[in-house]
């Protein structure tokens, strides 16, 4: 043995997502941070995920939406790491400052 550490490859830590996630038109809640791994997660999974980060009064939550436009997101692939969107169930989107 020669003592030289082995630094750990990059591909051997599976690439994660970070989101904050709003719950849909209520301005006092300041959001919670959703993290999810980028490779063999579904974009069921990350509705899951929101659904137990959020604790939305609705029972699951099945719609995520940009928070200033409001246009919905449809597959995982939209999803940007860093980005912030709002959590919704059944309902519309609700337009209001989610960041106050």
């Amino acid at each position: 043995m020669s003592g030289a550490r082995t630094i750990p490859s990059l591909q051997a830590h599976p690439a994660v997502k970070s989101v904050l996630v709003y719950r849909n038109g209520n301005p006092f809640f300041a959001g919670r941070r959703v993290v999810f791994r980028e490779k063999g997660c579904r974009f069921d999974a990350l509705l899951q995920e929101a659904t137990r980060g959020v604790r939305a009064p609705f029972e699951a939550v099945r719609n995520l939406y940009t928070p200033l436009a409001g246009h919905r997101v449809w597959r995982l692939e939209q999803v940007q790491s860093g980005a912030s969107y709002v959590a919704g169930g059944r309902e519309a989107f609700k337009k209001i400052s989610y960041w106050t």
